[in-house]
């Protein structure tokens, strides 16, 4: 499976584009992770904010999607998610990889379901703060420091 991961803000996207993304990731948070949070929120349509979607090629079908946006000095990722067709693929890592390839010297923060902890040390994020309950699952808020330029 050969797939594409584009980067745009939400208004660059077309209709079709927009409402595959909300249903994915509507499908994973709300129905099957049952976490029954405002998923669509005003921090997707903001300018600054970069959706990126993760596509087979050949298919047009939306694999996967993340999102980042400025947090202060920071950029925070989230709102990671692959189709269960595409887990185990290493299609989450390569999203991971291109949101961070997006800070542009900046350090990454992003609050990270407990199972996945380990997943984001892969990536050089280091868990900081306390564990806190999000909509009955527990995350840990993790920092991937910017790298030094020597």
């Amino acid at each position: 499976m050969h797939t594409l991961i584009a980067a745009h803000p939400l208004a660059a996207l077309s209709p079709l584009e927009v409402h595959k993304l909300y249903k994915l990731r509507v499908d994973i948070f709300v129905h099957e992770q049952r976490c029954p949070y405002a998923e669509i929120d005003d921090v997707d349509a903001d300018p600054d904010t970069v959706h990126l979607l993760a596509w087979d090629v050949a298919g047009r079908q939306l694999l996967g999607t993340a999102r980042v946006f400025p947090d202060g000095a920071r950029l925070r990722l989230g709102r990671v998610c692959v189709t269960p067709s595409a887990r185990g693929t290493g299609l989450s890592g390569q999203l991971v990889e291109a949101a961070t390839g997006l800070a542009e010297g900046r350090d990454v923060v992003l609050d990270a379901q407990v199972p996945l902890v380990a997943f984001y040390r892969g990536f050089g994020f280091e868990p900081v703060g306390d564990v806190f309950d999000d909509e009955g699952i527990p995350h840990q808020p993790m920092l991937r420091v910017a790298a030094s330029e020597a």
